[in-house]
């Protein structure tokens, strides 16, 4: 089926920092069914053990009755399948711990919280996950490598993306990356990484105003850095084998 696929997104209302009411959600949604998008993600935070690690807790129950008011309520022309987004926490990734309940709907991939926009404690811990949701037969994909390149730090750190994608990780750059919506250097890191075929995906990442949940400009703007054939693929599912 022609169309984009976005493995990114925060349009359960309600949980996170994404939309904020179901009335919100569902223009989120027609926003992205009217720009392309077949098939959406939503991908709510998951913070291991702080909330939602554990499928008995409330948040769980409210993700998922959320989402089902949402699904019921989607647009004709695009599907909704939950995910989630689970970010890595130090010294928190018990053995016990099962990853795989946090799976894209559908898919055996998992989507890993990425850099922020300043340093934060769970960056020492990304590939170690990587490197355990390998373990367990799945595919991890890591959000936003392109933020790192907004951290004042010294030493600089420009292997990061590097070390993620050796380790194991699918790459997904955010369409507010590309345009720098996402801060400073961020749309150049973005531009580099593509053009050094690092990444894999694209999602929008798609909150609201400041990153809608739309991947129309982004294909664009990727295709002025590798082509047009290139940038479809980045959101048509290919890489997903969806």
């Amino acid at each position: 089926m022609a169309g984009f696929v976005d493995v990114h997104s925060h349009v359960v209302f309600g949980v996170d920092d994404g939309a904020h009411s179901l009335d919100h959600a569902v223009e989120l949604l027609t926003e992205a069914r009217d720009t392309g998008t077949r098939l959406i993600f939503a991908t709510p935070h998951i913070v291991p053990p702080y909330h939602g690690w554990n499928a008995s807790q409330p948040r769980i129950a409210r993700i998922r009755r959320h989402f089902a008011a949402l699904r019921d309520r989607a647009p004709s022309g695009i599907e909704v399948r939950l995910g989630y987004e689970v970010t890595a926490r130090p010294h928190r990734l018990r053995a016990g711990d099962d990853i795989a309940r946090f799976r894209l709907e559908g898919t055996e991939l998992v989507l890993m919280d990425g850099p922020q926009a300043a340093p934060w404690v769970g960056d020492s811990t990304m590939e170690r996950l990587v490197r355990r949701i390998r373990a367990e037969g799945l595919t991890p994909i890591l959000a936003h490598p392109e933020r790192r390149a907004s951290w004042r730090r010294e030493p600089p750190d420009p292997g990061f993306a590097e070390r993620m994608k050796a380790a194991g990780a699918l790459l997904q750059v955010d369409a507010s990356g590309l345009t720098g919506a996402d801060g400073p250097n961020t749309d150049v890191e973005a531009r580099r990484l593509l053009a050094e075929g690092l990444i894999d995906l694209i999602g929008s990442d798609g909150h609201g105003s400041r990153s809608p949940a739309r991947l129309d400009v982004a294909r664009t703007m990727a295709a002025e850095v590798v082509g047009d054939a290139a940038a479809t693929r980045l959101v048509d599912g290919s890489a997903l084998k969806l």
